[in-house]
């Protein structure tokens, strides 16, 4: 596998890890802050959007590489 293969999966795994430390220390519902003023996104949905972009990559690099 690519160094870019990897590289994302470690992120993903990171992401991940980041995640369920903030579930576990009930920060989930904390709002973003966009340019200086609070939004109505949490930082889950933040997390939970860089997570699923990352799975959603990392299947297209295995895909890709499968078909090399």
């Amino acid at each position: 596998m690519s160094n870019l293969y990897n590289d994302t999966t470690n992120a993903l795994f990171n992401a991940i890890d980041i995640k369920k430390t903030i579930e576990s220390n009930n920060l989930n519902n904390i709002k973003r802050v966009h340019a200086g003023t609070d939004n109505e996104d949490t930082i889950e949905d933040l997390i939970t959007d860089v997570v699923y972009f990352l799975e959603n990559l990392t299947e297209q690099l295995k895909e890709t590489e499968d078909e090399d």
